[in-house]
């Protein structure tokens, strides 16, 4: 009976790629290849094995001309992932897109000084032509010179600089370090643009493997197509990836069309993850966008998947969410369901998250930004790390009477005792006085309740105690600008940017500590960010369309309540992605999570019509559909 049951098993099924693989990756003959691994499908396994493979065929060869294969992943932990199971092999350079980016350009610091010159030449020169057409005085115009002042400022110094530096986990706030963006555009622009460059990469890499390339950046995916293009005789380019799991605006959109023709396409079509039912949801979900469908493994368990409609205007949400895991631990039989903690409960949209958490105007002030958005909720985006990494753990120490906390962070991060300061200052004590006196200085805002974000900038930049991102001082500058007629700043109004750092000012500092623990995957609910390739037993997921104002995204869409836009209309007959495009990439990254079960829970303006919306198109069935929270079966 078990010999027939393995000779039926479909747990076989993608075992013809892990050779297709290794066909491709072929020192001599090299083919680039894009794999298509749709959730739970194991391409960290595949990955692995490819790996593996090279290691036992090329070892030698490459080691004898000190030739290694390199692997991008997109978060640390993934580094260390394949690392471990790689066992430290050092034949492989697994990094993530920045810590990879900066290993290729480090020490080219004279190649490295005349992109920055020109770059910052090239932004003042843009910013000198808009000050020449707006009107001076105006908040725009502050923030402008504020901008041309810091870019002169460091354009004036480049000269100095011998080494340039970059730390991809830090705040790169030393006069001679690169930022993030910088190090991604500049390591794209060398390849793009130094032959001698090109040649020595594919030399030192002959195999590069991508993993989540569909958040690539799109910058350096465009460079690296010219590379292989170039050089398709001795580099392989892997890409590995999932299309409708591309969740960072950063992306290259549609990466599998652009894929030139003579690459590989192998696909991975079975789903390790999930049981049965929710492998026949995520199909159908991903159906409105392309034609990949994934196979349960057969020995996986039916599962559960149900879909719960209430009003937008339920009272107590809370409660009533506890509801339906008190429901869904009684219909799985599975009492873990209960606890909140045992669950993992995913937003689409940080909005909601925001607004239950307590960071809703900070939210609103910059998440609509597109430059800024990405680094704004993984919690890389310089002027709110500003706060998280400097201000709010120096004032927690100075509340909880920390002298200890409050020191090692001053030392660490002030420039008043840097090393450079203190080596210049005949009398240290007396700077340990200056940021003594700077610390008391700042304090003395919460004397009378909380202040503003504003407030605190710039007491800070009276005092020197911290580094202020540019982009900040730009803000205050607007900010603090006498205010000139309402013509002339209606003539001449600041940027999106700008006014989306003066909107974040006037926050309160109350809102600091629960962004920070969110960013921090310190709160109760998570995203489809926080949640990227990992997997959960249990899997709630709450859709608010009045929480998140349809901030980016549209659940209503997609569920059937509401019709599309004009907008969404105009932007799919022109090619661009619309809110129902990004809403429903995220719905099948959440709901592909589940590793038995499945709880969704819709607050919609009109239920009813969601319930026909999901069964007419064979979402679910009528039984798997509620309005309310049947009395709880018996487990």
């Amino acid at each position: 009976m078990n010999n027939l049951a393995t000779a039926t098993s479909n747990v076989t099924l993608d075992d013809h790629v892990e050779d297709e693989l290794a066909g491709f990756l072929n020192l001599e003959k090299p083919t680039s290849f894009f794999l298509f691994a749709g959730a739970g499908s194991g391409k960290t396994r595949s990955l692995v094995n490819a790996l593996n493979y090279l290691a036992k065929t090329y070892r030698d060869v490459l080691r004898l001309r000190g030739r290694q294969v390199a692997v991008i992943t997109y978060t640390n932990a993934a580094c260390d992932e394949i690392t471990r199971r790689t066992e430290y092999d050092p034949l492989f350079v697994v990094r993530t897109i920045h810590s990879f980016a900066w290993s290729q350009i480090q020490g080219f610091n004279i190649d490295i000084r005349a992109w920055v010159k020109d770059n910052l030449q090239r932004e003042i020169a843009e910013l000198q032509a808009e000050e020449a057409k707006g009107r001076a005085g105006t908040k725009a115009s502050a923030a402008r010179q504020a901008q041309i002042d810091s870019r002169q400022r460091r354009l004036d110094r480049l000269a100095e600089i011998k080494t340039f530096t970059y730390n991809p986990s830090g705040d790169n706030r030393e006069r001679n370090a690169l930022n993030h963006s910088e190090v991604i555009k500049i390591f794209s622009t060398f390849l793009l643009t130094k032959p001698l460059m090109q040649r020595m990469f594919v030399e030192k890499f002959p195999f590069l493997l991508i993993d989540e390339s569909q958040d690539t950046s799109r910058a350096l995916i465009d460079a690296l197509f010219v590379v292989q293009n170039a050089h398709a005789d001795r580099f392989c380019l892997g890409l590995i990836g999932d299309t409708m799991q591309r969740i960072y605006p950063d992306g290259k959109e549609r990466i599998e069309s652009e894929i030139p023709e003579n690459w590989a396409t192998p696909e991975k079509k079975l789903n390790h993850r999930c049981p049965q039912r929710i492998v026949r949801l995520i199909n159908q979900i991903r159906g409105g966008a392309d034609d990949h469908k994934q196979e349960p493994r057969d020995d996986r368990p039916e599962g559960w998947a149900r879909l719960f409609v209430f009003p937008i205007d339920a009272p107590d949400k809370p409660t009533l969410e506890q509801g339906v895991r008190d429901y869904m631990a009684g219909l799985t039989g599975d009492r873990d369901w209960s606890d909140a903690d045992r669950c993992k409960i995913l937003t689409l949209e940080h909005h909601m998250v925001a607004r239950r958490m307590g960071f809703l105007q900070m939210f609103e002030a910059l998440a609509s930004v597109d430059d800024y958005r990405t680094g704004f909720l993984d919690g890389s985006f310089a002027p709110t790390r500003f706060f998280t990494h400097n201000v709010l753990p120096l004032v927690t120490a100075q509340q909880k009477s920390d002298k200890f906390a409050a020191t090692k962070l001053v030392r660490e991060s002030s420039p008043l005792l840097s090393k450079e300061t203190l080596k210049s200052n005949d009398r240290p004590i007396a700077q340990l006085r200056t940021a003594q006196a700077a610390i008391d200085s700042l304090m003395t805002l919460w004397v009378d309740g909380d202040p503003t974000c504003a407030a605190i900038v710039a007491n800070i930049a009276e005092t020197n105690l911290f580094a202020i991102p540019d982009s900040l001082k730009a803000a205050l500058a607007a900010k603090q600008a006498a205010a000139e007629t309402p013509d002339d700043e209606e003539a001449d109004p600041v940027s999106d940017q700008i006014a989306a750092l003066i909107a974040f000012l006037d926050c309160s500092f109350t809102e600091i500590a629960p962004y920070a623990a969110y960013v921090a995957h310190k709160a109760p609910f998570d995203t489809h960010q926080g949640v990227k390739g990992l997997e959960f037993e249990r899997v709630m997921v709450l859709m608010d369309d009045g929480e998140a104002r349809g901030f980016l995204f549209g659940y209503d869409k997609l569920l059937g309540a509401k019709a599309a836009t004009a907008a969404d209309i105009k932007n799919a007959q022109d090619g661009k992605e619309t809110s129902l495009d990004r809403t429903r990439r995220l719905f099948y990254v959440t709901c592909s999570r589940a590793r038995s079960s499945l709880a969704l829970v819709a607050y919609s303006p009109d239920p009813a019509a969601v319930r026909a919306h999901v069964i007419a198109n064979g979402w679910f069935a009528a039984g798997e559909v509620l309005s309310e929270i049947p009395d709880i079966p018996n487990g």
